[in-house]
């Protein structure tokens, strides 16, 4: 496959909601970031994008009362499309396109991962 395309139907969390550190030196992956994964390797069915580099574009659906900057969302995107085996690794992301809007009614985040020659 050299193109997929995601709707999950869920807001990723910013980098600052992804992992949290301890006073003792420890991080851990927070349980918004863990449910988000799982969420994207639900939607993503196993597929993956072929190819060596790759191009991602998201687009984030704010809901009411959400807050969040667009480029913080970007890791857990990026994050989670590794776990999910959609990309072997996020080195292979050459470039990126984010952006969010608001949609009070509908949050989600749309997905694109397209494999570039």
């Amino acid at each position: 496959m050299i193109e997929l395309s995601l709707t999950i139907p869920l807001e990723p969390p910013t980098v600052n909601h992804y992992v949290k550190h301890t006073r003792m030196g420890r991080h851990y992956v927070t349980a918004q970031a863990k449910d988000w994964m799982h969420a994207v390797s639900v939607y993503a069915m196993g597929r993956q994008v072929e190819g060596k580099t790759h191009f991602v574009a998201y687009t984030v659906y704010q809901g009411h009362g959400s807050r969040g900057d667009v480029d913080n969302y970007a890791k857990c995107v990026i994050d989670s499309l590794v776990k999910a085996g959609v990309l072997k690794t996020d080195s292979s992301v050459i470039e990126m396109n984010a952006r969010k809007q608001r949609d009070r009614d509908n949050p989600r985040t749309e997905i694109v991962v397209r494999a570039v020659k």
